[in-house]
């Protein structure tokens, strides 16, 4: 079993477009080490994410979020616990919100 987790939230103002790539490479080696896999989308400054993963990891990643200043107004969105990754080769994808909702429709 795995955790799914969705939240979305605001970028501050002091988060650039340069800076948010390096964030998600970074972020995406440290989720693959820890079993993470999910997407991040993205419109303007919203931000809407979706992770999978062992419950432990995918709760610690959440918790880091909600913590760092570069989010605000973080939303959890669902919780669940699901038999299969539904992003399980997707490492941290980063996607435009439409494709977020095209995605979401399958879920």
């Amino acid at each position: 079993m795995f955790l799914r987790l969705v939240y979305v939230s605001n970028l501050s103002d002091d988060v650039s477009h340069e800076s948010l790539d390096d964030i998600v490479e970074q972020s995406s080696k440290r989720n693959e080490r820890n079993g993470v896999t999910g997407m991040l989308a993205l419109d303007g400054r919203r931000v809407l994410q979706i992770l999978e993963g062992p419950p432990e990891a995918v709760q610690s990643l959440y918790e880091r979020i909600r913590q760092d200043t570069r989010h605000q107004q973080v939303v959890e969105i669902d919780r669940r616990m699901v038999d299969a990754r539904h992003f399980g080769s997707w490492g941290m994808e980063r996607r435009s919100m439409v494709d977020v909702v095209m995605l979401a429709m399958t879920l």
